[in-house]
C-alpha cells in the first residue's frame, strides 16, 4: 500500500500508515520503525474479540479506499 494515498494523505511508510489508521479509522498500530524496520505494523490483540473484530474491519475498509 506505499505510495497510495487516502484523502489526499500519501502512505510512504508503516509510520504513515499507522497514523492514517489512527487517525481517519480511529485504529492504533505501532509503526515497525519502533522495532528497526518501517515496512511493518504491530497489532496488539490484548481486548475482546468483538473489539478485534470492529478493529479489523475498520483497518479493512480503510485500505480498500487507498488509491
Amino acid at each position: 500500500y506505499f505510495g497510495k494515498s487516502y484523502k489526499g494523505i500519501r502512505v510512504n511508510s508503516a509510520t504513515d500508515l499507522a497514523d492514517l489508521l489512527l487517525n481517519e479509522a480511529k485504529v492504533a498500530l505501532v509503526p515497525g520503525i519502533s522495532f528497526g524496520n518501517d515496512n511493518y505494523l504491530r497489532l496488539s490483540y490484548a481486548c475482546s474479540m468483538e473489539n478485534i473484530k470492529e478493529g479489523m474491519d475498520r483497518i479493512t475498509s480503510l485500505m480498500a479506499n487507498l488509491r
